[in-house]
């Protein structure tokens, strides 16, 4: 169950991704000698087994403002991606891409690192909206109890890369 009201304040990393990741079940290492190619594969992986939310705002959000709630603003969106998370015992981080990418190349690093944000969130089901406003520079990460009934999502592609 989600805990009362919250509202905290980030930036989108300095690449122009947004990720939160469940670090207990992520599985993201590939090997030293990675390519692009396949991180997006780990990514799309661990997205579709609810481990991982990743979105891609591109570089003119690069260390923009990012607001995380359990409650949407009332500002019309110019565009939405969500996602399904499965909360574990080591919660809800929010990390960046580079962290994911030493993740992806080292098998003793993890997705998360001690400057990395934990959320409030308790273990459970979690439907994650990421939304890009009309009016506003700032984005916004909605992270709200999943209902019974949702499908998991099938990503075939990283949001808006």
């Amino acid at each position: 169950m989600c805990p009362t009201d919250f509202e905290l304040f980030s930036e989108v990393d300095e690449d122009g991704f947004v990720a939160l990741v469940c670090p207990d079940a992520y599985a993201g290492y590939v090997g030293e000698d990675w390519t692009l190619e396949q991180v997006i594969e780990r990514f799309l992986a661990q997205m579709n087994a609810q481990v991982l939310f990743v979105a891609h705002l591109g570089p003119d959000f690069a260390n923009g403002r990012l607001r995380i709630s359990n409650r949407p603003t009332p500002l019309a969106t110019q565009r939405e991606a969500s996602g399904l998370l499965r909360v574990e015992d080591d919660g809800l981080w929010l990390t960046d891409y580079t962290q994911l990418t030493m993740a992806a190349q080292f098998d003793n690093e993890r997705a998360i690192a001690r400057y990395h944000t934990q959320l409030p969130i308790p273990g459970g089901a979690y439907r994650v909206t990421l939304r890009q406003f009309l009016s506003s520079p700032t984005v916004e990460l909605v992270i709200q109890e999943a209902e019974g009934h949702e499908h998991p999502f099938s990503f075939e592609a990283v949001p808006w890369l």
